[in-house]
């Protein structure tokens, strides 16, 4: 297999559509933070989880290290900022993730709050996130990068949408089918929205 050069800068300033992208969903996942993961890192895991809070403070803690390292690695791929640290940022987003992931499906399949439809959607998630993630992290052994930017960031979607699976658990219905009809929306509405752009992209930028 035959490695590429990295493509070419795709980064203009000013508002743009994926800069207005970008900062959306770092902003949007503030308030999440706020009401989930501090939360569970400040003692809430106990009280809600008592018999798997330690769990849920890890897949927090790894969540939040995911989502930090995330949108660096995105952002210094995009603007090529800060380059050098690129490949270690990735690298602590892959293993962070592949904690958080692993603890989400562990969670799920083990289902200790009795709510199978919901924890079908998220192992769905935890394993749709397994695979992109794979790929992206094989595609960047390839050298291919143009494939490796468009895995990582389907990858990154689906880490952005972790956080908002949260609001659907929120939903009164706990024991009805509401909460798992919003995880699926929540994860399989913006991969489909987010595939849709990375091929409008490829082909206006071919490999």
């Amino acid at each position: 297999m035959t490695s590429q050069a990295w493509p070419p800068i795709d980064h203009r300033p000013g508002l743009t559509l994926p800069a207005l992208l970008f900062w959306a969903a770092i902003l949007s996942t503030l308030p999440v933070l706020w009401l989930n993961v501090l939360p569970a890192l400040g003692g809430g895991a106990q009280r809600g989880h008592a018999d798997h809070s330690l769990w849920i403070v890890l897949h927090a803690l790894t969540g939040f290290l995911t989502l930090v390292s995330g949108f660096l690695a995105l952002y210094m791929g995009w603007t090529r900022a800060a380059f050098e640290y690129h490949r270690h940022t990735g690298c602590t987003y892959v293993g962070a993730g592949m904690t958080m992931a692993f603890v989400a499906l562990f969670l799920a399949t083990s289902d200790p709050h009795r709510n199978p439809a919901s924890g079908w959607a998220t192992a769905t998630l935890s394993v749709a996130w397994l695979v992109t993630t794979s790929m992206g992290w094989r595609r960047g052994s390839q050298k291919r990068w143009r494939s490796h930017q468009m895995w990582m960031i389907r990858s990154m979607v689906l880490t952005w949408t972790f956080v908002f699976c949260r609001l659907a658990q929120r939903l009164g219905d706990m024991e009805g089918v509401a909460p798992a009809f919003g995880i699926w929306a929540y994860w399989l509405g913006p991969l489909l929205i987010a595939e849709i752009g990375l091929q409008l992209w490829n082909r206006r930028r071919p490999a």
